[in-house]
C-alpha cells in the first residue's frame, strides 16, 4: 500500500508541475463563462443561471474529458517503458500491480482536481453575472465529469499497458475517443438494429460506451425531454424507467472504471519492463 501511494504523490507531483492542468481548469472557466452569456436570452432549457450553463457545458465535457483522461492514461506506462524507467521502477519494492495502481490515483486525483478548479471557476464567474439558481444540476454534471474521467483513465491506461510505444498508446487512444465520442451512436444502433431489434440489445449498446452512459445521465437530470434524449436515451426513459434506467447506467460506469484497470493490471503483471 506504502508503494502506491508514493507513485500516486509522484504522478500528482508532476500534474501539478506541468501545463496541463491550469491550461484544463481556465478553458473550462473561460468556455462556461462565455456560454453563459451567449445563452443569456436563451429560454429552452432551464429558466437562468446553471441550469443553462450546465446544459451549454455538456456536449463541450464529452469531448474534453475522455480525451484528456485517454491520453494520460495511454502515456502513464508506454512512456515509462519508451524512456526506458519502467524498469528502474520495477526495480524498486513495489510490484507491478502497486506501480499501476499508484499511476492511476495519482492520475485520477490530478484530473480530478481539473475538474474541480475548472468547474469551481466556471461557476464562480456564472455567479457574478447570473442568479444562483440550479446549483444541484451543475454539482450533479461535476460528478459525472469526475466519473468518466474516472473510467477513461482506465481504459487509457489498459492500452498503455499493452502498446509497446508512447506513439502507438496515444495513437490507440485518440482513434478510440473518436470511435466513442463521434461515431459510437450511429455504428452501435446500426449493428444492434442488425443482429437484434429487442430491448436488452439497445441496453448493451447505451452500457457498452461510458460517454454515452454519463451523456443519458446528464441529460436526465437535467431536461428528460425525449428529443434531447436521443434515441437511446428515449428507449430507457419509456421502456425501462428513469430509476431503473439511473441504476443500469450508474452501475455501467462503475464497471467501466473497474473492469479496465483489473485487465490493465493482470496484463501488467504478465509482461516484462
Amino acid at each position: 500500500m506504502n508503494g502506491v501511494v508514493t507513485i500516486a504523490r509522484k504522478e500528482l507531483r508532476d500534474a501539478v508541475k506541468s501545463r496541463w492542468l491550469v491550461a484544463f481548469a481556465v478553458t473550462f472557466a473561460l468556455v462556461a463563462l462565455v456560454l453563459s452569456k451567449v445563452q443569456g436570452d436563451a429560454g429552452d432549457i432551464g429558466d437562468q443561471g446553471f441550469n443553462r450553463t450546465t446544459a451549454g457545458l455538456i456536449n463541450l465535457c464529452l469531448l474534453l474529458v475522455p480525451l484528456l483522461a485517454l491520453v494520460l492514461g495511454a502515456g502513464a506506462i508506454s512512456g515509462e517503458r519508451e524512456r526506458g524507467t519502467l524498469a528502474t521502477l520495477l526495480a524498486q519494492p513495489i510490484s507491478s500491480a502497486e506501480l499501476l495502481l499508484g499511476k492511476y490515483l495519482g492520475l485520477t486525483v490530478a484530473v480530478w482536481g481539473a475538474i474541480a478548479l475548472g468547474f469551481g471557476a466556471a461557476g464562480f464567474l456564472v455567479a457574478l453575472f447570473q442568479p444562483l439558481t440550479d446549483v444541484q444540476h451543475y454539482l450533479l454534471f461535476v460528478l459525472l465529469s469526475s466519473a468518466l474521467a474516472s473510467a477513461m483513465l482506465s481504459i487509457g491506461l489498459l492500452i498503455s499497458v499493452l502498446s509497446d510505444t508512447r506513439v502507438k498508446a496515444l495513437a490507440g487512444a485518440v482513434l478510440l475517443w473518436f470511435f466513442l465520442v463521434l461515431l459510437y451512436d450511429l455504428g452501435a444502433i446500426g449493428l444492434a438494429l442488425t443482429v437484434s431489434s429487442s430491448g436488452r440489445t439497445l441496453v448493451a449498446v447505451v452500457l457498452g460506451n461510458p460517454v454515452e452512459s454519463v451523456r443519458i445521465l446528464a441529460v436526465m437530470s437535467l431536461e428528460p425531454d425525449l428529443e434531447i434524449l436521443g434515441p437511446l436515451g428515449s428507449y430507457l426513459s419509456e421502456q425501462v424507467g428513469r430509476g431503473t434506467s439511473t441504476i443500469l447506467l450508474a452501475a455501467g460506469l462503475g464497471a467501466w472504471v473497474v473492469a479496465p484497470l483489473v485487465a490493465a493490471v493482470e496484463v501488467f503483471r504478465r509482461q516484462d519492463a
